[in-house]
């Protein structure tokens, strides 16, 4: 069984998104056995911080980054600096699009994020099942101006066409020559916590539970998870858990 590190994590930061702390996170991450915790929360590196410092007192990992959410349509992706000097660019492109956006939002274009990517590894965030076709003219303009930097993530969302939805991801990997790695996409540490992520999302919508309807994540599955059941769900594509120690 390959050793498996959670990449995307999004901390209570990613406002009305995510419903766990970042030590909530940490802990539960190290009580896993998992070798590393990505935080990744949104057009943001305000987790960072807490979930640096949690880790600290139990030895894990932690891999800093954002989800950027682009304004031009393009699917989220994940970005992780690889040095101080990425980080630094990284942080200017947010500054950037907070500026660019009325408050609390952030405005960055892909083309933005090729211009000042230099040092950034950066994944495609997992896409629904059956939504493959938009990632392929970003994937490769993104993996044109940064060879070898670029990846996609995916998730199983525990639906009928998750085997299927693999495939199509693992042949588009294939021809762009971009690598899989897997994550559950986490939005709380346990499932139990699942309640309060459905409630913020209807804080975040303005409706109510009753009404929220497919507003609403499907089932209570994007918690963190060992590396044991990632590599049962991988079982088709066991290189995208062993991808994330990479």
């Amino acid at each position: 069984m390959p050793p498996f590190a959670e990449l995307v994590t999004a901390t209570n930061f990613s406002f009305l998104r995510g419903a766990s702390h970042a030590e909530e996170l940490v802990r539960q991450a190290h009580a896993l056995g998992l070798r590393g915790l990505g935080v990744a929360d949104r057009n943001t590196l305000a987790g960072v911080v807490r979930a640096h410092s949690a880790a600290r007192e139990v030895g894990l990992e932690v891999r800093v980054g954002t989800r950027l959410v682009l304004a031009d349509g393009t699917p989220d992706l994940v970005a992780w600096p690889t040095d101080r000097a990425a980080y630094g660019r990284l942080c200017r492109l947010l500054t950037l699009g907070n500026r660019r956006a009325k408050k609390g939002g952030c405005e960055l274009s892909l083309q933005d994020l090729i211009d000042g990517g230099e040092g950034l590894l950066m994944a495609f965030a997992p896409v629904p099942s059956g939504r493959t076709a938009p990632l392929v003219a970003p994937l490769r303009r993104l993996h044109e101006a940064f060879p070898g930097n670029v990846w996609l993530a995916a998730r199983m969302g525990h639906g009928g066409a998750d085997r299927k939805h693999l495939g199509a991801l693992a042949a588009l990997g294939e021809e762009h020559g971009v690598r899989l790695f897997a994550t559950n996409d986490v939005l709380y540490h346990a499932a139990a916590r699942r309640e309060l992520q459905d409630v913020v999302t209807c804080i975040r919508e303005g409706t109510t539970l009753a009404a929220a309807g497919r507003l609403l994540e499907p089932n209570a599955e994007r918690h963190l998870k060992g590396a044991a059941e990632m590599a049962r769900l991988f079982r088709d594509l066991p290189e995208a858990v062993a991808e994330t120690e990479s």
